[in-house]
């Protein structure tokens, strides 16, 4: 099994739900941790809980449309912790509406946040985890990234991207040791999830279960090869009341 004890990671969105919830796994499992949002006061939150259980985290407020603010989070993570072993795109915004009503400022700020981040980041770790010849990235999509449905608009074309680019990522970088996968799970019991009036939180996945096939899929060897879309459904009906 893969020992993660020592590594860089850089979590986006990772001051609530999923991003929170991989932040502290990793931190727990000795991943050294950057932790970018917007929201400081809750980034500053879960970077305490994760010292206080001995974990070693960072606090680097960050506005993914901003490119300014890409950059100076990686520079932050490699000054202060290191070169960058583990992305996790996370960050994700949601504007459901179908095409025949579409909104193109909810359209841009949609994929800003959820396409053009994730594939920024992505291109400026991969050259050094390429050089080192190991390297993990995660991005987070979604059930909509391997279903098309309708009325959710760009929230599926930038899921569906999201997809695209982590099977370039693996395909452009498997001989060099590097692990991509897109992780797509179905409703989750987050604050995003609680946004969808007519689901059943009941029935939602839990945040902790999708953490739960994260760590196990950063766990198998270097021989493994799994995905890269990993799609993680509930068992019940989350729409059932």
């Amino acid at each position: 099994m893969t020992n993660l004890t020592g590594l860089v990671g850089v979590v986006t969105g990772a001051s609530s739900g999923i991003g929170e919830g991989l932040a502290k796994m990793l931190a727990a499992e000795g991943v050294k941790v950057a932790l970018a949002a917007r929201r400081v006061e809750e980034l500053g939150r879960v970077v305490a809980e994760i010292q206080s259980g001995g974990g070693t985290a960072v606090v680097v407020p960050t506005n993914v449309r901003e490119e300014d603010q890409l950059k100076n989070l990686i520079e932050r993570t490699q000054q202060e912790l290191g070169p960058i072993d583990l992305l996790v795109n996370n960050a994700g915004v949601a504007r459901n509406q179908p095409i025949h009503k579409l909104n193109m400022k909810h359209w841009d700020l949609v994929m800003d946040v959820n396409l053009r981040a994730p594939a920024y980041l992505c291109s400026v770790v991969l050259p050094g985890m390429r050089e080192r010849r190991r390297g993990f990235i995660i991005n987070i999509a979604s059930e909509a990234g391997l279903f098309v449905y309708a009325g959710m608009g760009a929230y599926t074309v930038s899921k569906n991207a999201v997809r695209v680019l982590t099977q370039l990522i693996q395909d452009e970088n498997q001989n060099r040791n590097i692990k991509a996968w897109a992780i797509c799970p179905g409703m989750v019991d987050t604050p995003m999830g609680a946004d969808m009036p007519s689901g059943n939180p009941e029935h939602f996945l839990k945040v902790n279960e999708v953490v739960d096939v994260v760590r196990f899929l950063l766990k198998q060897g270097d021989n493994v090869k799994l995905g890269p879309e990993i799609l993680i459904r509930t068992m019940l009906d989350p729409f059932e009341h």
